[in-house]
């Protein structure tokens, strides 16, 4: 039986899940069940499951750093399913760092776990060259297909072509790669084994946009649309072209509107000290005004003069703990031509005015 280990700190989220999925119906056995960071890593050593499933927030160790000390002190470690409650972009990107298998925001039902553990279960799997029984077995009650054993290969390198044209490829790249996976890791295949690959490359294909765009994309819609025995295979096709050229067309844009956003912080940061507006601005880096806030505002979660008042403060503060320049002629050198305006955009900032940072900061 594959083995599971469970770890989440609030009673009442751990207890529905123990309690409210058939796992031994899904040929699983779940081997534990801790309520901290300490007793997971702890049950991990020694019992040690296929996959753990770890709440990111807990006490004594964060779901991120039992994985760390696993991934550190432990030869074999498990497949990771890291769950929370908050969609946190920092958690989010640091789960993608440790290659954690799964990310799931709760509320989540029974079956999207389930989902989420075949996924892990058949990355680990993949990587060690194989397909047991035990894994077959749960493919085939995950799915509920008829009982055939999935078999058929899965082919890494034909995956990193569909995601290296999807990330600096044409459309038609993207098109030729993915004709190219499907051909050899899905048409030939059983029902069970053509979803398990296609949802793999699915997974992927999501995680690369959001290592790129800093998007998480909702990958659950791909698991939660109904497959039809009658055309799955060109269901599956159309849906995985569909998903490569919509993220190839995200990163894409992205990477023209991140290049944007870094041309107009390299010009505030060097430009700064003088008269700025969005207009000026906009006009230098050959761009409209409203595109320029636009996506200012989308890629930094800030507009852009409150940006410029940002930065103008941290340089005034460098300027007041520095030097022994007046508050006047620190507003000008960091481009605020009234003394009055300028304290107003400190006291906002900092709490305090110019002069008591100055005074409180060299006690």
């Amino acid at each position: 039986m594959i083995k599971i280990l469970l770890a989440d700190d609030e009673t009442d989220s751990r207890d529905a899940i123990v309690q409210y999925i058939d796992w031994e119906g899904h040929g699983l056995e779940l081997v534990g069940a801790a309520g901290d960071g300490a007793e997971a890593l702890e049950m991990i050593k020694t019992r040690k499951p296929d996959i753990a499933i770890l709440d990111i927030y807990m006490p004594k160790l964060s779901g991120i750093q039992v994985i760390e000390r696993c991934r550190r002190e432990m030869p074999d470690a498990p497949a990771f399913i890291i769950i929370s409650g908050y969609n946190d972009f920092g958690c989010a990107q640091q789960a993608i760092r440790l290659k954690v298998e799964e990310y799931l925001l709760k509320p989540f039902l029974a079956r999207e776990l389930m989902d989420a553990v075949q996924r892990a279960l058949l990355q680990v799997e993949l990587r060690r060259g194989g397909a047991p029984g035990d894994f077959v077995s749960f493919v085939l009650s995950c799915q509920q297909e008829s009982p055939r054993a999935a078999h058929g290969r899965y082919s890494m390198e034909l995956e990193r072509r569909v995601l290296n044209a999807v990330s600096v490829g044409s459309r038609e790249d993207v098109t030729r790669s993915v004709d190219e996976f499907l051909a050899e890791c899905v048409l030939n295949q059983t029902i069970p084994a053509a979803l398990s690959y296609g949802q793999m490359l699915y997974f992927e294909i999501c995680r690369l946009i959001m290592e790129r765009t800093g998007s998480f994309p909702a990958e659950n819609a791909f698991f939660k649309r109904s497959w039809t025995q009658d055309g799955v295979y060109e269901q599956l096709a159309q849906a995985l072209h569909r998903a490569a050229l919509d993220a190839h067309e995200l990163i894409s844009t992205g990477k023209r509107r991140s290049s944007v956003v870094i041309t107009a912080v390299n010009y505030i940061e060097q430009h700064y000290a003088e008269e700025l507006t969005l207009g000026k601005i906009a006009e230098e880096i050959y761009v409209s005004p409203p595109y320029l806030s636009n996506i200012f505002k989308e890629k930094m979660d800030i507009n852009l003069m409150s940006y410029i008042h940002k930065v103008r403060v941290e340089k005034a503060k460098k300027l007041l703990l520095e030097s022994s320049l007046s508050i006047q002629k620190v507003a000008e050198l960091v481009g605020y031509r009234h003394e009055k305006h300028f304290m107003q955009i400190f006291k906002k900032a900092c709490g305090m005015t110019p002069s008591q940072f100055r005074f409180r900061k060299k006690e």
